[in-house]
């Protein structure tokens, strides 16, 4: 106990002259730790209130962690178990003199840094040793009041706050799962809501089927009657009256008895690379067992990590299918190169260097006993590259002209619509997301909805062609779905630079599915 103290009490470690740790430890002897809640995306400023044995120096600093902490760009930093920690140090960097009690942060001559949370909940908060002799009365997380300003004096402090630990209003966290996701009208699609709650219970569904059709039923069933692609979207509220919501894609064909042939274009940022920085493959290939592909142009995938066969083999386990693939490095000896992965055999395959260290793979696929002549490519980079891009966009028309009709084309052209090396190629190709836009059977999502200029990345730069001589090919849509994680935007640390820089997405693209009818 200590009557100076705020309610009579203090935390303190008695002053047995030990050495100045320099580093916090990973796993110390003497700490003590408290759980609080926080929210995820806000910024928090830490005091401490504190008091040094005999106001020395020697005995007036902590090293504190805390469990799930990140920077403002959703780094790990000052973790409990690590070595990191934050130094809150009571003495001023001016010199004067320790009295009493006093408010400190981690600052040295200026205000310390601001934490984040990884996620919304609870927390735990890590005080270990760093100096002997120091007590502790109040320890304040502020969101906004004292988020810049101390709550009370350096020395001398008589400041006592009342304790307070908010109730956090944590909306629902909701996800959804249709089945099946795609197929020809009319299409019946049962619906499965994931629902996670901190407390509470669920007071309302209500689902737009993206059709005008409504419901409020828990799991319900809906038949969509036309071709075309649709974003159900489920939003629910819990007895609190916070709200949660999802989305999904359904793509509708029409009712032609031609083989459904969905193609994605998907730029997996070399070997996988998300926005949050982390390579994953198995996230990827989540994506893209979502969006169904029947063949996709894979860019930026890396040869000598096995890519490759990494991708192959996590598509068949999560598919039960057999899938083919065929890749080619930028240039002999690159590590890095497309891919072409495909549910179809592989008849036979190609390949073409560009200039520029750009590369075409081709595979002929049998697609029920069709043979398409599908092709993936990568064209240069940067921006002010067009003139490079446009020799290369001769060359694909040049040598994709060497392979029978049908041909599609799936690649990142670094390149948007009414560019001159888009230009060059629409002179022999459709655009499959420009045909889909035209026919409105497009769908992406509201902060990026479909268009001409739906972003891939900065602008659409991803693309899917087919060959305007080819005959029993049809477009049935396209789609461009939301791929980012619900309340990962602290996490992003590779920024795409638009206004839907808001979740962590498995690339820095997003991929793009461009559905036909094979007659």
């Amino acid at each position: 106990s200590d009557s100076t103290a705020a309610a009579g009490f203090a935390i303190a470690n008695p002053n047995l002259g030990a050495p100045k740790l320099l580093t916090p430890l990973a796993n110390p002897a003497n700490y003590f730790e408290i759980t609080f809640p926080a929210y995820s995306g806000q910024a928090y400023h830490l005091w401490l209130r504190g008091k040094a044995a005999g106001n020395s120096y020697d005995n007036d600093s902590v090293y504190v962690q805390f469990s799930d902490s990140v920077n403002s760009s959703g780094t790990a930093v000052d973790r409990i178990g690590t070595t990191s920690g934050a130094a809150v140090v009571l003495q001023s960097c001016t010199g004067a003199l320790e009295q009493s009690w006093g408010w400190a942060d981690d600052g040295w001559c200026g205000l310390g840094t601001d934490f984040y949370f990884q996620s919304t909940g609870n927390h735990t908060i890590r005080v270990q040793v760093r100096e002997d002799g120091f007590s502790i009365d109040q320890i304040v997380l502020s969101p906004q009041t004292y988020l810049s300003t101390a709550p009370g004096a350096r020395v001398d402090d008589k400041t006592i706050l009342a304790a307070n630990l908010p109730a956090l209003n944590v909306a629902p966290l909701v996800s959804i799962s249709p089945s099946p996701s795609s197929g020809s009208a009319p299409l019946g699609v049962n619906f499965t809501s994931n629902i996670t709650l901190t407390s509470g219970s669920i007071s309302s569904y209500q689902w737009q089927f993206g059709d005008g059709q409504t419901s409020t039923e828990a799991n319900p069933s809906h038949t969509f009657q036309n071709a075309g692609n649709y974003t159900p979207k489920l939003t629910v509220m819990d007895t609190s009256g916070s709200k949660g919501s999802a989305s999904s894609l359904i793509s509708v064909s029409g009712t032609s008895s031609g083989t459904k042939f969905r193609v994605v274009e998907a730029n997996i940022s070399y070997g996988g690379h998300g926005t949050d920085n982390i390579i994953n493959l198995n996230r990827t290939t989540d994506w893209l067992v979502k969006m169904n592909p029947d063949a996709a142009s894979l860019v930026e995938a890396i040869g000598g990590y096995n890519d490759p066969s990494l991708i192959t083999g996590l598509m068949k386990q999560k598919t039960g299918l057999t899938w083919y693939s065929y890749y080619v490095p930028k240039y002999p000896g690159c590590p890095e190169g497309v891919m072409i992965l495909s549910k179809w055999p592989i008849v036979s395959t190609a390949q073409y260097f560009m200039s520029y260290q750009m590369p075409i793979a081709e595979a002929t696929l049998s697609v029920n006993g069709k043979l398409i002549s599908f092709f993936a490519t990568h064209f240069q980079w940067p921006e002010n590259a067009s003139s490079e891009r446009q020799v290369e966009a001769n060359e694909l028309v040049s040598f994709a002209s060497k392979f029978p009709e049908p041909r599609i084309i799936g690649g990142d052209v670094n390149a948007q619509v009414g560019t001159p090396e888009v230009n060059i190629i629409l002179q022999k190709y459709y655009g499959g997301w420009d045909t889909a836009v035209s026919k409105t059977i497009a769908a992406a999502y509201p902060d990026n909805p479909p268009g001409i200029y739906t972003r891939t990345r900065r602008s659409r730069i991803d693309h899917v062609f087919y060959s305007k001589g080819t005959t029993g090919v049809s477009v049935t849509g396209a789609g461009v779905p939301d791929q980012r994680l619900p309340g990962t935007a602290a996490l992003v640390v590779v920024k795409i630079g638009t206004t839907d820089d808001e979740g962590v997405r498995p690339s820095d693209h997003n991929f793009m599915s461009v559905a036909f009818d094979v007659n």
